[in-house]
């Protein structure tokens, strides 16, 4: 099991969208990394990014992300990537 680095997006968010999407993360052991990171692309999305709390497998992290900002009720997108420092190498 891997630990992962999500990055998301809400399109046409608020910023309670986002408070949202914080508190539904955080019911899967998600934690904010920061508040944002600004988008390179001419829209002013800005994306949040957090790292999941506890191994699991890539599968349960994309579910537990997809449960989550769904519940904001906007159109979404997300990467997510392994975490290499925090793998363990058993």
């Amino acid at each position: 099991m891997s630990k992962f680095i999500t990055s998301i997006k809400l399109q046409e968010a608020t910023e309670k969208d986002y408070a949202i999407l914080s508190q539904e993360l955080k019911k899967y052991l998600f934690t904010p990394v920061n508040k944002s990171v600004s988008s390179k692309s001419s829209e002013s999305a800005s994306a949040f990014v957090f790292n999941s709390d506890n191994d699991k497998s890539l599968l349960d992290t994309t579910t537990a992300v997809s449960r989550a900002a769904a519940t904001t009720g906007r159109k979404f997108s997300f990467t997510v990537i392994r975490d290499k420092a925090k793998t363990d190498h058993k």
